[in-house]
């Protein structure tokens, strides 16, 4: 049985950003096979940390300004609900939810994304056709990237 550890004082950002924390993560994230993560403090400071041999080339730890994929504004996107790998089709099932250039509705599942056992579907917020699917099935998503993009219907 392990000990409970002692929660340090100071905000959790602060703990967040402490060099000692920032190792055990990315020891954390190596085992684990992620390359890495982004984490958001509550000012909008936005930290990095990258795991194994990635460290060196992208600077474990450091602010780094994140930019996503961007959507037209004619089309709507449909996000990752949490982080975790992109399954184009479910486990238990031999074919994807959707196809490309298919229509959609609202709420209809478009894919999944798995953290271990766990998988959250990703939704259509609206109407319209699939039109492109931005991630490869297997590739690391995070919380609120656009996996895919529904072109309105008209």
């Amino acid at each position: 049985m392990t000990k409970a550890r002692k929660r340090k004082s100071g905000s959790l950002a602060e703990q967040v950003l402490d060099p000692a924390t920032l190792e055990e993560i990315a020891l954390w994230l190596e085992n684990a096979g992620v390359r890495s993560i982004e984490i958001e403090t509550e000012g909008g400071r936005l930290v990095r940390i990258v795991a194994g041999e990635d460290a060196a080339s992208h600077g474990a730890g450091m602010d780094r300004p994140v930019l996503g994929p961007t959507e037209p504004p004619s089309v709507s996107p449909a996000k990752a609900p949490i982080a975790g790998h992109f399954l184009s089709v479910h486990p238990a099932r031999h074919a994807a939810e959707a196809a490309i250039g298919a229509s959609v509705r609202p709420e209809q599942i478009l894919g999944f994304v798995s953290v271990g056992p766990l998988i959250m579907p990703i939704h259509a917020e609206e109407a319209g056709t699939l039109g492109a699917c931005t991630v490869e099935s297997g590739d690391l998503v995070g919380y609120g990237d656009t996996v895919f993009l529904i072109e309105p219907a008209q």
